[in-house]
């Protein structure tokens, strides 16, 4: 795969990105974000903190640039705490357009 096509496949993510509003995250918070979405499993969708955070995309994000991400998530309303489980399982809620 070339530069080229690399450049033109960026470019798709981002209109896609701006489609759904997840254009005013910060690169770790979509990353972030994307990581819990692959990682979800289970009714509803959960995601655990460890699963997350040794996802690749979030795995290179400093300790504590993840937590502010996670947290600022979570304040936007696009992430929340799974219902009925222990600390640190963690949803998508339906506002990021999935």
């Amino acid at each position: 795969m070339n530069i080229k096509s690399l450049a033109q496949l960026r470019s798709l993510l981002f209109e896609m990105e701006k489609t759904v509003g997840l254009v005013d995250l910060s690169q770790n918070e979509r990353d972030v974000l994307y990581a819990i979405n692959e990682v979800s499993q289970g009714t509803p969708r959960a995601a655990r903190s460890d699963a997350i955070r040794n996802h690749p995309l979030a795995a290179a994000i400093p300790q504590a640039t993840y937590h502010r991400a996670l947290k600022s998530l979570m304040q936007r309303g696009l992430v929340a705490h799974a219902p009925e489980t222990r600390a640190g399982h963690y949803v998508v809620t339906d506002k990021d357009g999935s």
